[in-house]
């Protein structure tokens, strides 16, 4: 994207007096980002607003997959810390998880040793979708 496209896309993500515009926005991003868009796509994940770091996670999630599971556990921490429900961001983790489970297991086991409450819980939750749909 433009400087310009993200910045639109960025400010209409932020629009709280028009949710239509912020969805779509929302939409626009996970559709549209591309490799090129991840550094700033990581810095949304650290965004005050818990809708922008959601609206990161879809893109996130499919243009980095395992090696950004640090980043994008902290983000979803912050959302549950701020009383965030966090259910699209859980189905894009989970997504991420069953598309890509070998490097996703090998990732989460190294986070399931965090020192961080936390991670290691978020980790440990995540694991479960490492299982293959043969496994019991």
């Amino acid at each position: 994207m433009t400087e310009h496209e993200w910045k639109v896309v960025v400010d209409a993500l932020r629009d709280r007096g028009n949710v239509h515009r912020a969805v779509a926005a929302a939409r626009q991003l996970h559709e549209t980002a591309t490799s090129e868009d991840l550094p700033r796509l990581m810095q949304l994940l650290t965004d005050d607003d818990g809708l922008v770091r959601e609206a990161a996670a879809w893109p996130v999630c499919e243009l980095a997959g395992a090696s950004a599971l640090p980043e994008l556990l902290r983000a979803l921490q912050r959302g549950f810390d701020e009383g965030l429900d966090n259910d699209g961001f859980q189905a894009a983790l989970a997504d991420l998880v069953v598309a890509h489970r070998t490097e996703a297991r090998d990732a989460l086991t190294r986070l399931a040793g965090s020192s961080d409450k936390a991670t290691r819980d978020n980790a440990a939750w995540l694991l479960e979708y490492c299982e293959s749909p043969s496994e019991p």
